[in-house]
């Protein structure tokens, strides 16, 4: 069993804590708050899908972290992926902390690469998307990569399409254009942007 402390905490989210791995700075463990009811839908959804991409032999884990597998933790039980770090070796921040700071137009490039990674891999992310479960990891100065860090994977009912390319970008597209329109309006990033 692997023992979490408060030391490690990363973040949270709605269902789901995340802490670093104690023995493993590179890794991160996802454990749900709420153990007595087992562990959240949304974690069993996206080890599940971890688990199909494993079987593909040739996808580039550029714009996902690593999966390591299921354990037990003090906490309950958890699943192993990457932490995203930075070329200098700090915890990748949140895209949505990076588009409130400088603005959409900077990371333009960086939006049109993730989603054609989407596409192309026939990644299939949740309908409830937002920027702040996308990190921005810094590989240089001038060199960033978007990263999918919760959401992964589908909660719909009916999933047999996935497996079907044309099908999979369809849902693919339709759940990019939701995100876009919601999160990715310069109005939305002023607004919050004038919060703080």
């Amino acid at each position: 069993m692997i023992v979490l402390k408060e030391e490690d905490f990363i973040g949270k989210g709605n269902e789901r804590a995340c802490y670093l791995h104690p023995d493993d700075k590179n890794k991160a463990i996802k454990v749900s708050y709420d153990q007595e009811i087992g562990r959240s839908k949304q974690s069993d959804t996206e080890i599940k899908y971890y688990k199909k991409l494993l079987k593909r032999k040739k996808l580039s884990w550029k714009h996902l972290p690593k999966f390591y597998g299921e354990v037990q933790t003090n906490k309950g039980k958890g699943f192993v992926v990457e932490l995203i770090r930075d070329y200098d070796g700090e915890v990748s921040k949140s895209f949505k902390y990076y588009i409130e700071k400088d603005g959409l137009q900077k990371y333009k490039k960086e939006l049109e690469n993730y989603k054609n990674y989407l596409l192309e891999n026939y990644i299939i992310f949740n309908y409830g998307m937002m920027q702040g479960n996308i990190l921005l990891r810094k590989n240089s100065e001038i060199d960033f990569d978007l990263v999918l860090i919760d959401g992964l994977g589908d909660v719909a009912h009916f999933t047999l399409f996935n497996e079907i390319p044309y099908f999979a970008r369809r849902r693919i597209t339709r759940r990019w254009n939701k995100f876009v329109n919601k999160y990715l309006q310069e109005d939305w990033i002023e607004k919050h942007r004038d919060k703080k």
